[in-house]
């Protein structure tokens, strides 16, 4: 286990190697190309400079004074260009009649020659390779279109191919000390590349399972942090997924615990009875008990969905006139609001008033906050649910004719296991404060002016 990241690095730079290799390697053929052409053409081009100095030379030394063709060859200039080309050196002299042959009359011809042009090329000669530079002019200046002659030396290639090769092996040499430079700095670079990725992969691996802490990015290269910042997203979701299943454990433990053992010890006490009406007086108080549990079970249910919908898209929103839930949900508590002897009035907006919310989570949201108001308001009292928009939100208000609430309790509400009534648990509240912030709203409470009773207001935004 200790070794795995050293793994990780090698293989990684032999990857990289893989990669950046073959270009390297094509790179440098290229430019050992480049170069032996250029060496090539360079050096051609220093040693044509020797061959044209030396056809000038014996162009100068001709002669048509004596009615033929005189040339005076300037021996001293061949010994010493004989001598620096480390070769054999060869002359020819013709004319375009074929009278006069003076040299080596053999040379291979220059093709195509134009008067008055002055070209090089390769040849060969008895076997050996040359390179021939050739004059061609009038042999009267005063009859351009007279006789031609023809001035040929060439040289034997055994010096400027030695050139040549010299320099050639002197860029391989360099272009090979490049490439071994350059892999070297190459891995240097990886390595310390390398470095930050495995001190993060042995800080992740000394956390604990449970540790769920953003990562550090600041020390990370900058090609890596978008990686690591998504990964500290993730992490942190995960944390708030946990946080919330751990959340309602807690609550359902603190929630169900007391009721269960309260149920248990009413059906034990009720199996101990002979009287019959007794044990009916226990199985209907466990009735209660039951149904109590029943609706806690379901508003812990309902917080948990509100709280996991929040920042996500399990729950997704739609496009809805909030009239429609709203009498929905007092349709459905119709028959609880009047086993009361209650009433409930619904006054709506003369327009629709649309918001993008998820339906399922404001229906639970609603049925907590008129099931709170029949629950701790007064027999036979009103409760009254009104529907406004203005100013870019839509504010629903349910007023009911209890006895309100503590400025404490109010500054409280929302929280968990807390509420205005010493025998309410708080979980209505949370729930409809948990589902307006999920749909981007907002949740008040206030105690009535006109008379003793609750106000509770959701503010959700208008769909426009």
């Amino acid at each position: 286990m200790t070794h795995q990241p050293e793994r990780s690095g090698r293989r990684l730079a032999i990857t990289i190697g893989y990669w950046i290799l073959p270009a390297i390697i094509a790179a440098m053929a290229s430019t050992l190309w480049f170069s032996t052409t250029t060496i090539r053409e360079l050096a051609d081009s220093a040693y044509d400079r020797s061959l044209a100095g030396a056809i000038r030379a014996i162009d100068a030394n001709i002669s048509t004074e004596s009615g033929g063709v005189g040339v005076e060859l300037p021996y001293n200039l061949f010994a010493f260009f004989q001598l620096t080309a480390q070769g054999t050196v060869y002359f020819n002299v013709s004319t375009s009649d074929n009278l006069v042959q003076i040299g080596d009359v053999l040379l291979p011809k220059t093709p195509a020659l134009e008067s008055g042009e002055l070209r090089f090329h390769d040849g060969n000669y008895f076997g050996k390779d040359i390179r021939v530079g050739a004059l061609k002019r009038p042999l009267d200046p005063a009859s351009p279109e007279g006789v031609q002659i023809t001035i040929q030396v060439a040289e034997t290639k055994v010096s400027r191919g030695t050139f040549q090769n010299a320099l050639i092996k002197r860029a391989i040499l360099r272009d090979v000390l490049v490439v071994l430079i350059l892999g070297l700095l190459i891995g240097l670079g990886v390595f310390k590349a390398l470095q930050p990725l495995n001190r993060l992969k042995d800080t992740i691996d000394a956390r604990e399972p449970d540790d769920l802490k953003p990562v550090a990015v600041a020390s990370l290269p900058l090609e890596v942090q978008p990686l690591v910042q998504a990964m500290n997203g993730i992490m942190q979701r995960t944390a708030e997924e946990a946080s919330q299943q751990r959340r309602f454990l807690d609550d359902a433990s603190h929630q169900l615990r007391t009721p269960m053992t309260i149920l248990r010890t009413q059906i034990e006490y009720a199996l101990h009875q002979s009287s019959l009406p007794d044990v009916k007086a226990t199985l209907v108080s466990s009735r209660e008990v039951l149904e109590r549990s029943i609706r806690t079970t379901n508003q812990l249910l309902a917080l948990a969905k509100a709280r996991t919908a929040q920042g996500t898209e399990i729950y997704p929103q739609e496009r809805l006139d909030l009239s429609e839930p709203i009498a929905d949900t007092i349709r459905l508590l119709w028959p609880r609001i009047r086993s009361r002897k209650m009433n409930c009035v619904f006054d709506a907006s003369e327009h629709a008033v649309m918001v993008r919310v998820n339906e399922g989570l404001l229906r639970e949201a609603l049925t907590n906050i008129i099931d709170n108001a029949v629950h701790y308001a007064s027999e036979g009292s009103l409760i009254t649910v009104s529907l406004v928009a203005a100013n870019g939100r839509a504010e629903i208000e349910i007023m009911d004719e209890g006895t309100g609430m503590s400025e404490e309790d109010i500054a409280l509400a929302g929280t968990r296991f807390r509420s205005g009534a010493s025998s309410g648990s708080g979980l209505g509240l949370a729930i409809a404060l948990t589902v307006a912030r999920a749909n981007g709203g907002t949740m008040a409470l206030r105690n009535r002016e006109d008379r003793p009773g609750l106000v509770v207001k959701i503010s959700l935004p208008v769909s426009r």
